[in-house]
């Protein structure tokens, strides 16, 4: 699991609504990044629990990821 800065609502005013950080499993960050031209994934850095345990794309929990329960 990776913590990810994506694109979010680029009309709002506020940064954290344009550019919010969001869990995404491993599976899913490396599918996004292969396609860098397309990829709505704007920074990555490691997992912070504090914004929830579930991947922000599939909806695989970290739980799921550890356990290999992964779609």
């Amino acid at each position: 699991m990776k913590t990810c800065m994506i694109y979010g609502d680029m009309s709002s005013d506020r940064a954290g609504e344009q550019y919010p950080s969001v869990p995404v499993c491993d599976k899913c960050a490396s599918h996004v990044t292969a396609n860098r031209e397309s990829s709505c994934i704007v920074n990555m850095w490691e997992y912070d629990p504090s914004l929830g345990d579930a991947c922000e794309f599939c909806g695989e929990t970290i739980e799921d990821e550890a356990t290999g329960n992964c779609n």
